[in-house]
């Protein structure tokens, strides 16, 4: 059960993470020296790096990032990544699967042309309430992402904390944002990421409805690397900026 005071110290985090995140430069500074007591992987597991916006500043850095996973392992989809889980594909070392969340337009306009450069597979989770609204993607704009090839996924309507939905309320943003996605595209849409992610932002009914509803994995930003045999209702995601020296994206992602 979560207590007030995880849940206070969860959200305090948050705003300190929020205020970071508008200058990721800086973040980055701060979590290098974190850093330099990690290496990047080099034993065999499965990691979920995920992005949000990336604008064009930091192009160059999304793809030194994206150079780096692919040197020192393989850049598979999700369905791959699944597969792993499952025991159907092996995991024979340090394996990425790529994310991005929201809906921003530097997806189409920054994001798209370095994985189509670099031959990255990529998983777009959704949040409908953001589609069409200003600096963000619109349905066409998705539209041309799913020809393009890229796969979508839930990140429910409105982006507000699962946990504080009511059940009729968090049962509508689950629900309602895979339906309008599958409308709007005309794709199936079986994965599901959670906002904010982290264990105090759901409830076990929020896994359970995603598994009633017809999902087949559940994304959290817990940050451990994964392996054969772990379930794909507990998806743990390790989110970066590209922004980010490498030694810090070592505190998020290393064996």
């Amino acid at each position: 059960m979560q207590t007030p005071t995880r849940i206070k110290r969860r959200l305090n985090e948050l705003e300190l993470r929020s205020r970071l995140r508008a200058r990721p430069r800086a973040q980055g500074r701060v979590l290098a020296p974190a850093g330099m007591f990690r290496r990047l992987p080099t034993t065999a597991g499965l990691y979920f790096p995920f992005y949000h916006d990336v604008p064009p500043d930091y192009a160059k850095d999304l793809r030194r990032h994206l150079r780096t996973f692919g040197r020192i392992g393989s850049m598979i989809s999700w369905d791959e990544a699944l597969a792993v889980l499952d025991g159907r594909r092996e995991l024979a070392g340090p394996t990425f699967c790529l994310s991005f969340d929201d809906a921003d337009l530097s997806w189409r306009d920054v994001v798209v042309p370095i994985l189509r450069e670099l031959g990255v597979p990529a998983t777009f989770f959704l949040t409908t309430g953001l589609v069409a609204q200003p600096g963000n993607l619109s349905w066409q704009d998705c539209r041309d992402l799913v020809a393009a090839g890229y796969r979508f996924g839930s990140h429910t309507v409105s982006h507000r904390r699962l946990a504080d939905q009511d059940d009729e309320s968090a049962l509508r943003e689950i629900r309602d944002s895979k339906r309008e996605i599958e409308d709007e595209l005309g794709v199936e849409v079986r994965d599901f990421a959670a906002p904010y992610g982290h264990t105090v932002d759901f409830l076990d009914r929020d896994v359970r409805t995603v598994r009633e509803a017809g999902y087949r994995s559940f994304a959290t930003t817990l940050r451990a690397p994964m392996h054969p045999g772990d379930s794909p209702m507990w998806i743990q995601r390790q989110g970066l900026h590209p922004a980010w020296p490498l030694w810090a994206v070592r505190t998020r992602i290393h064996d």
